[in-house]
């Protein structure tokens, strides 16, 4: 086995092992039956702006401070995630957007694979109440990449940038 291929074995191990924990045994039948509900209750759109909403409101419990630098900003985010243990993200600037990686959140474990989809508005909505909170201007929104940002592992890529037409 390649030095690079039993590092991925053990990464995906690790996370794998991170991601069954994240969730406490004693809410996984809870949240996953609620997801089932939502799924059942509503169409996947109306799920994703409750996910927004409930991620605005979790953001605006866990305040950032302003920061003067990406850097400064990327570790208040990570002190606030890692209050609740809830992963970590890195922010990576380019010409016309800004790129963030959202990993390890217990997200996935609690609500299952099947609503990855609306359950990434939650992530939506916290980084939006955030970034609004630092001054972005009102026209750019952060929207959850279309694509798995990274090889199945549990990270959620997402996007500060103008909508597109």
């Amino acid at each position: 086995m390649t030095i690079k291929k039993q590092f991925m074995t053990t990464t995906t191990s690790l996370i794998g092992y991170y991601e069954r924990i994240t969730c406490s045994a004693q809410w996984l039948d809870f949240t996953r039956a609620l997801a089932a509900e939502l799924s059942a209750g509503l169409p996947p759109e109306e799920n994703r702006r409750l996910f927004f909403r409930i991620g605005e409101r979790v953001a605006h419990g866990l305040p950032v401070a302003r920061c003067g630098t990406l850097v400064e900003l990327q570790a208040a985010i990570n002190a606030r995630w890692e209050s609740i243990d809830w992963g970590f993200a890195t922010l990576e600037e380019s010409a016309d957007r800004l790129s963030i990686v959202h990993a390890c959140s217990p997200i996935a474990m609690a609500f299952g694979p099947d609503t990855t989809d609306w359950a990434a508005g939650f992530f939506e909505g916290a980084y939006q109440a955030w970034f609004q909170a630092q001054g972005s201007p009102a026209e750019l929104r952060v929207r959850a990449d279309a694509a798995p940002a990274a090889d199945g592992l549990p990270v959620v890529g997402l996007t500060l940038g103008r909508p597109s037409a």
